[in-house]
């Protein structure tokens, strides 16, 4: 029943569970800052990104084998196009407002953010160098950084053994949650740029989402998923409560508390579409905050950054700055997202005959 339900095609309600992912992130980023611990919002896309990543991965495998090239391709396509345009406006901005930087100071962490390793230009030392301008870009460096091995490893692993690969994954997630909640519960309490940025404290919810992914592919465990499936209501509730708390200083048990409740909400939108959470995600508001989720995430913190310059931490900075995102988001969305996804994933032509040689799959 479980593994029907999860082969059936695009579920909008997933994108209204990528909605709520952005909304948490938003109210960390406000300029009011109401959830202090919106940050949450990431582990839920991370949550999310491997679940879907995973089950698009391993059904291919059933049909045969991964077009790695076919995969990256994809990728670059849906993340390039709006991050370059984002990042090129955000060089231009500093390089006229912001004196006080160097050009080197502008154009290292802007390299960083286009090459997909801001977390670990975080790490050495370099967290916040040009206040939050490219900072919010390590979320898109771990993802990059784990999908740049994930294909190779269900390859390896998956295709020859489902089974043991599945415990390998189980392995890995024990693994990261011993050492989130290490970090979490024995050291003192102060601001870690490994915990909040580290690609391996950060591997709990894209393996939970991914080992979810191959569980409903596989039809693993089922009567447990079924237990949990009534629970992602509830799971959706406790979300904003975890992001209106402050452990800013404790992230890792951000961390395993946001996987947890993901989770749990994967497995009742997947495996119940029918029910009050999925049909929930399934509105509009919800559908159309997920779809340009990604265009918002980019955008919001320039629109931030310019707002806080102007309004200051207020209920109309607050305002000022949905609308400006809202309108950058949505321009993104529809003239540099959509169009360059639609040109850059197609599938290149193979060589006319006349030319020699036969095609080669790309």
């Amino acid at each position: 029943m479980l593994r029907l339900a999860h082969g059936s095609g695009h579920r909008p309600a997933l994108d209204g569970v990528r909605g709520v992912a952005i909304l948490l992130v938003l109210g960390q980023h406000a300029p009011t800052k109401p959830l202090a611990d919106g940050f949450v919002g990431v582990t839920v896309f991370f949550c999310l990104s491997g679940f879907l990543i995973t089950s698009i991965l391993v059904r291919e495998l059933d049909t045969g084998t991964i077009d790695v090239r076919a995969f990256y391709r994809r990728r670059v396509a849906r993340l390039a196009p709006a991050l370059l345009t984002v990042v090129a406006v955000t060089v231009v901005v500093l390089l006229i407002g912001r004196r006080d930087l160097g050009v080197g100071e502008i154009l290292a962490p802007a390299g960083a953010a286009t090459s997909y390793t801001t977390n670990l230009f975080d790490w050495t030392g370099h967290f916040f160098t040009t206040k939050d301008y490219f900072n919010y870009t390590w979320t898109l460096s771990v993802e990059e950084q784990f999908y740049l091995l994930w294909p190779f490893a269900l390859l390896l692993g998956y295709r020859r053994n489902p089974r043991l690969f599945g415990v390998l994954v189980a392995s890995l997630i024990a693994v990261t949650l011993t050492l989130d909640l290490y970090l979490g519960l024995s050291q003192a309490v102060w601001f870690d740029p490994h915990e909040y940025v580290g690609s391996d404290t950060n591997a709990l919810p894209i393996l939970a989402g991914a080992l979810l992914a191959i569980a409903l592919h596989r039809d693993w465990v089922p009567r447990t998923l079924r237990t949990l499936a009534p629970l992602a209501f509830l799971a959706v509730v406790l979300l904003p409560v975890v992001a209106y708390r402050n452990d800013t200083y404790r992230t890792s048990l951000v961390i395993v508390a946001g996987t947890v409740l993901t989770f749990v909400t994967l497995v009742g939108v997947v495996s119940r579409p029918q029910s009050r959470v999925a049909s929930v995600m399934s509105t509009r508001p919800m559908r159309w905050l997920g779809e340009r989720s990604y265009s918002i995430y980019l955008w919001n913190v320039l629109a931030r950054i310019t707002v806080l310059g102007a309004l200051g931490h207020t209920l109309l900075g607050d305002v000022v700055w949905i609308a400006m995102f809202v309108v950058l988001a949505e321009a993104s969305y529809r003239f540099v997202e959509r169009p360059m996804r639609a040109r850059l994933s197609r599938k290149p032509a193979a060589p006319a005959p006349a030319l020699g040689g036969v095609g080669v799959s790309t």
